[in-house]
């Protein structure tokens, strides 16, 4: 009967902390051919930003000639940095050339493009608070 208390005090921490959880809508355009898929990467740290394989969540759909929506559930309240890419030939590689040059279209939050060096996570990071946070990408090639 002790450990009743705070069993329920642990639940109630948990319901807690899912209140706070966001759900971060990402708006894609200008994928120019349904041919591939498009990844999309959720980033919460700048190590490793932008490789997705660092990063903390990341969604595979199918590319559309058309915007297309990518939701992040449970999105603790945070600074946070998104990145896609449109994997045309399918694949699953993010296409450079020899210098690292991208060949493939892609997007990063706030816009930011690869011009001398690469992006950082400081540039393309925006804030999640508590509410849906709407942000979108645009695939330029």
């Amino acid at each position: 009967m002790k450990g009743l208390p705070l069993a329920g005090l642990v639940v109630l921490t948990f319901l807690a902390g899912s209140a706070q959880a966001a759900r971060l809508v990402v708006e894609i355009e200008g994928i120019r051919s349904a041919s591939g898929s498009v990844y999309v990467a959720l980033f919460s740290k700048p190590e490793g930003f932008p490789d997705g394989n660092f990063c903390d969540q990341h969604m595979k759909i199918a590319a559309a000639a058309k915007p297309l929506t990518v939701i992040f559930d449970n999105v603790t309240p945070g600074n946070y940095a998104v990145g896609a890419y449109h994997d045309e030939n399918n694949n699953d590689h993010f296409d450079t050339d020899l210098v690292g040059q991208p060949l493939e279209g892609y997007a990063l939050s706030n816009g930011v493009r690869a011009v001398m060096a690469k992006p950082t996570f400081q540039q393309a990071a925006f804030t999640v608070g508590t509410a849906d946070t709407p942000i979108s990408l645009q695939i330029r090639y």
